[in-house]
């Protein structure tokens, strides 16, 4: 592992981005005995440093920042000075800054979506709003000032952080601090030295949402008064229909909130609620689950890359730098004060001390507890439980029942028995058919979205009118649901009777092995004792020792003796991805799944990838994580095992 330098109790150990105000690293924050944890620390540059009233101002407002609790702000963990250097700790994401996503999407052609824009947008206007409704120790109202694309956060499973507020760019404007990229970012007001307030905020995310529909700054090529030239001439990067026009409803949003200073939205909440209303209409989709894919496309390697660096990171012991230094200059951060009441469109967390541990990013919750399913989602995954579950208990008895009897030892097999492995196809088999009756189904929605249109059409041509647009959206959407629901119905019914089988089945097989457990102790009740020759005394050798037994959770082999592989008893509907079925891709992706002690998804390797940039590998990685499988046991005992799963995607 390559660590660059120890800077007091931490050691810096990547460089992941530099702007003029400083340069960001991923560093180990230490303890006496080792590794503490990994955070994101921003070292202020040192025309910064050097700058005393700059540095106190930079300081004084990153104190007021830490107070901030709020799952769409990035917590500040720490402020201090390492001899020369200031710095603030944060809490370590894994995430790329917008700035980063909008640089790589241009140069892989792979350009942001108007969904994802929206998406981004709507967070970063919600961590603003919550900034606005605090107040710094002078009574004044909290901004950001700078909220550039460098200061928006997209985590690799599609969350929306915002950092970097306590910046103050106006003052450090005056204190000639800020670079190119810093200015570029600042409202006119601000640019002509007037002091940021909440609607300089507002112009700031109106240019962040200009840039990543477009892919440049709305004045990139210099400032201008004419706002309705520029939204008129401006092209979407990623147009969805052949007009790559900005749609009227954002360019209503852009204009509002990149006008002038007293023709802007009055605060952050009035364009939070004019976005978030344009998102309820349907005609914009964004989600956390579509801009997850989205990363995990553009940045594969790097997460690959990143997730080998972090794990050897958090292993390494730091020995050669738990050294004594030289007592640090810490800025001692005031506990939070007792948080505001929650918000309904961004709940607060409840209070937590000043360093908390570093959260895991949250995944999209597909799975319904207890098995149940959302209404249009398919419950058809679960069927593959009964089914596997049916076939595989006749494996587990063969198991069972053969150990019952006492007879020689024998060399253990490295093989699967033909019973087992013929199980193993049917389960095999059984997933294949159920990929098949998914396909189906959407077949089946497909064609009554047809046939409802063409019903529609019938009508209008009879009565000499054209159809409308909005009606015939929700002919072809009921009789969509219509299809589903029919679907659906077919598919409890089939879960209820193979789940009665196997009720059936356990109850027979349990019987079974009672039976023969009690003919085995019978059979050793009445074999009579050994008797022992007095004249001529045998010395026994002593019995061999018996096995240590098995611990649960112990890593076995899927074809060891005695082995019952994973069933699965709860899996999210599968999801295709917008980017595949826009390039008209499928396939199928081999993985490797580590299915744990408690049936839950530790560890998931690729065997085969879709390839290409198309989501696919990245959207069964994501369903085979959220199911839930019965874990799989050696002699009874729930044990870890690697399981080969195969999931396809089939263009409706």
């Amino acid at each position: 592992m390559t660590r660059k330098e120890k800077f007091g109790k931490f050691v810096l150990l990547e460089e992941t981005e530099k702007t003029g105000l400083g340069a960001e690293y991923r560093a180990a924050k230490l303890s006496a005995t080792g590794l503490e944890k990994i955070v994101t620390l921003f070292r202020f540059a040192p025309a910064i440093t050097a700058n005393v009233d700059a540095a106190r101002l930079l300081m004084d407002q990153a104190k007021a920042a830490a107070q901030f609790q709020n799952p769409n702000v990035v917590k500040v963990l720490g402020i201090g000075k390492v001899e020369s250097s200031y710095y603030v700790s944060s809490e370590f994401v894994e995430a790329k800054s917008l700035r980063a996503i909008l640089r790589r999407a241009k140069q892989d052609g792979f350009p942001f979506s108007v969904d994802h824009a929206l998406l981004v947008a709507s967070k970063v206007c919600a961590a603003l709003e919550y900034a606005h409704g605090r107040r710094a120790e002078d009574g004044s109202r909290m901004v950001h000032g700078l909220m550039a694309p460098e200061h928006v956060l997209v985590s690799y499973e599609g969350e929306v952080r915002s950092r970097g507020f306590g910046l103050w760019p106006a003052q450090l404007r005056e204190f000639g601090l800020l670079g190119p990229d810093e200015s570029a970012a600042l409202s006119p007001e601000q640019a002509a030295g007037g002091k940021a307030d909440a609607r300089s905020d507002v112009f700031a995310v109106g240019a962040l949402l200009f840039e990543a529909l477009t892919g440049q700054h709305p004045f990139a090529n210099g400032r201008t008064e004419d706002f309705a030239g520029l939204l008129a001439a401006a092209r979407l990067a990623n147009p969805t229909t052949e007009d790559d026009r900005i749609p009227a409803p954002i360019a209503e949003i852009l204009g509002k909130s990149l006008a002038p200073a007293a023709a802007r939205y009055a605060d952050m909440a009035e364009m939070r609620k004019a976005i978030d209303t344009l998102l309820f209409t349907g005609d914009f989709t964004p989600t956390t689950f579509n801009l997850a894919f989205f990363m995990h496309s553009l940045f594969r390697e790097d997460i690959d890359r990143e997730s080998r660096a972090l794990k050897e990171e958090r292993e390494y012991g730091y020995a050669e730098y738990l050294v004594e230094d030289k007592p640090a200059a810490p800025v001692v951060v005031p506990a939070p004060s007792a948080p505001e009441p929650a918000r309904a469109h961004a709940p607060e967390p409840a209070p937590v001390h000043h360093t908390p541990a570093s959260p895991a990013p949250s995944q999209p919750a597909i799975a319904i507890p207890g098995g149940a399913q959302p209404a249009g989602k398919s419950s058809m995954p679960m069927i593959v439980g009964g089914l596997a579950a049916v076939v595989v208990i006749a494996v587990g008895a063969w198991f069972m029942l053969g150990r019952s009897t006492p007879e020689a030892a024998a060399p253990a097999p490295t093989t699967l028995s033909p019973e087992a492995a013929a199980a193993v196809r049917k389960v095999q088999e059984l997933e294949q058919k159920l990929a098949a009756l998914e396909a189906e189904k959407q077949a089946e929605e497909q064609k009554a979205a047809e046939e409802a249109e063409k019903k529609l059409k019938a009508q209008a041509a009879a009565k000499g009118q054209q159809v409308d647009p909005a009606a015939l959206a929700r002919a072809q959407e009921e009789a969509r649901k219509k299809a589903a629901a029919e679907a659906e119905a077919r598919q409890q019914a089939e879960l209820q009777r193979l789940a009665e089988e196997k009720k059936a089945e356990e109850a027979r097989l349990a019987e079974e092995k009672r039976r023969a457990d009690e003919a085995a102790k019978a059979a050793a009740a009445a074999t009579p004792p050994p008797t022992t020759v007095a004249a001529a005394p045998v010395t026994q050798a002593p019995a061999p020792a018996a096995p240590a037994p098995l611990k649960p959770g112990t890593l076995v082999n899927l074809s060891d003796p005695g082995v019952i592989e994973p069933i699965v008893e709860r899996s999210p509907a599968l999801h295709y991805p917008p980017i595949a079925l826009r390039q008209r891709v499928d396939g199928a992706i081999e993985l490797n799944v580590l299915v744990d002690e408690k049936g839950n998804v530790a560890d998931v390797k690729v065997l085969q990838d879709a390839g290409g940039k198309s989501g696919l590998t990245e959207a069964a990685i994501e369903n085979v994580k959220r199911r839930k499988y019965r874990p799989a046991t050696k002699d009874g005992v729930p044990v870890k095992v690697w399981l080969p799963v195969r999931v396809v995607f089939k263009l409706p």
